[in-house]
């Protein structure tokens, strides 16, 4: 019987000499990356779009941008969770009850009215905004920007 051995999953690179392979900080720079990347385009809402083909009609979902980045960033968040420090812990319990509490607020409007479903739309990509900044400040303090410098020729 063999002894299991577990990798250090901070500088795990894959497996079979993948010198491709990711480690969890680039995996983490790549999600800042899609998060800005998500964050940088116009608002909008989502919506059917119809595509007439030669003969026929196409339609497809054309996916709501704030969504699409309010996704990002709690998949980010998620990511860094067992990361927290205190600093982080103490911003995110308060970024956490400002959301419940607009939610419970935007929850209990029996009428969901165009101005206050732009209101909702504008905080929540707001609030996500500045979890966006808090998750970057955790990942300064975690070193995750820093350059690894690397022999190997690629």
């Amino acid at each position: 019987m063999s002894d299991i051995q577990f990798q250090n999953m901070d500088s795990w690179r894959g497996s079979g000499g993948n010198k491709f392979g990711l480690n969890f900080k680039q995996i983490v720079l790549m999600h800042i990356n899609r998060c800005v990347v998500n964050g940088s385009v116009e608002w909008h809402g989502g919506y059917w779009q119809e595509r007439l083909q030669q003969h026929w009609t196409e339609k497809y979902y054309v996916q709501n941008s704030r969504e699409v980045f309010s996704n990002s960033i709690k998949i980010l968040r998620a990511l860094l969770l067992g990361y927290f420090d205190k600093k982080m812990e103490e911003k995110d319990k308060k970024l956490q009850e400002k959301y419940n509490e607009e939610y419970e607020k935007y929850s209990k409007e029996k009428e969901k009215t165009k101005e206050l479903k732009q209101e909702w739309n504008s905080f929540s990509v707001e609030w996500h905004t500045k979890l966006f900044e808090e998750l970057i400040m955790l990942s300064k303090r975690l070193n995750f920007f820093e350059e690894e410098s690397s022999e190997e020729e690629m």
